[in-house]
């Protein structure tokens, strides 16, 4: 009766364990699959590795959306910045099918920080040089059980110099056709 009593105790702790790690924040078994968040494209549509650029959140960072939703060909996006640390940028989509892409997109030119945050035009962004993207596509599970995905983070804020990239979420359908962006957007200090 002990032994029965030892391994029940066990199998439960590891239970919680397990729990406990997945409440951490480290990625799933499923999160782990090739998702294409090694890749990203520059204005011209060059792919490049992207070592150091797509980032996992941080685990204490809180996002709130920037209050700008596209939509776009039955889908939804928007861009969540960081509200506690400030520094970091993703994208997010609803309403999506299975094979659509969602990315964040980030400029290669850095911008000067104002009292209230503001939208860079397209010319701007092309004229600094363009941007990178840091994307996810959609799998059966992001599409048909929770509807929605999250894209990695990119860096939003240069810490300590009052300047900020340039960030938008898009999404781009499996069928093809455009894509669907939101307005370039430029933090606030």
């Amino acid at each position: 009766m002990r032994k029965y009593r030892t391994a029940r105790i066990s199998s439960a702790s590891l239970l919680l364990a397990a729990g406990a790690l997945g409440a951490t924040g480290l990625p799933a078994a499923a999160d782990t699959a090739p998702s294409g968040a090694e890749q990203t494209r520059t204005a011209a549509g060059k792919s490049q590795a992207a070592k150091g650029f797509c980032t996992s959140p941080s685990v204490w960072e809180i996002f709130l959306d920037t209050g700008k939703w596209r939509h776009h060909k039955g889908r939804s996006t928007i861009l969540m910045t960081g509200a506690r640390f400030d520094e970091e940028a993703k994208g997010w989509a609803e309403d999506i099918a299975t094979g659509d892409r969602v990315e964040v997109q980030r400029s290669y030119m850095t911008f000067e920080m104002k009292r209230k945050h503001w939208y860079p035009s397209k010319e701007t962004i092309e004229a600094g040089g363009g941007y990178r993207s840091c994307g996810k596509k959609a799998s059966w599970s992001d599409a048909n059980l929770r509807d929605s995905m999250v894209t990695p983070t990119v860096q939003l804020q240069i810490p300590g110099t009052g300047r900020s990239y340039a960030v938008r979420s898009c999404v781009f359908p499996v069928e093809g056709g455009k894509k669907g962006c939101t307005k370039w957007y430029v933090d606030h200090k």
